[in-house]
């Protein structure tokens, strides 16, 4: 897996955050990358649930996206 460049913000409360799109595209690279792991031949994975939690986690990510969406529609 590549690296990724992930900005931190701290809000005025002292919370941190991450921008929505960097924790979308996180979300999008790992089950692509699992699913390379589930298809070598030295692995442990078992390839069905490789594939379910990998589709779990792109919901996740279409969720979040279109969470995102909602709300600039708003404003």
């Amino acid at each position: 897996m590549g690296r990724l460049s992930v900005p931190v913000i701290c809000g005025l409360s002292g919370d941190l955050a991450i921008p929505a799109l960097q924790v979308v595209e996180l979300l999008r690279a790992l089950p692509d990358e699992w699913q390379e792991w589930a298809e070598r031949d030295d692995n442990a994975l078992d390839p069905v649930t490789t594939a379910a939690l990998a589709d779990l986690v792109r919901q996740l990510a279409d969720q979040i996206d279109l969470a995102c969406i909602e709300i600039a529609s708003e404003t």
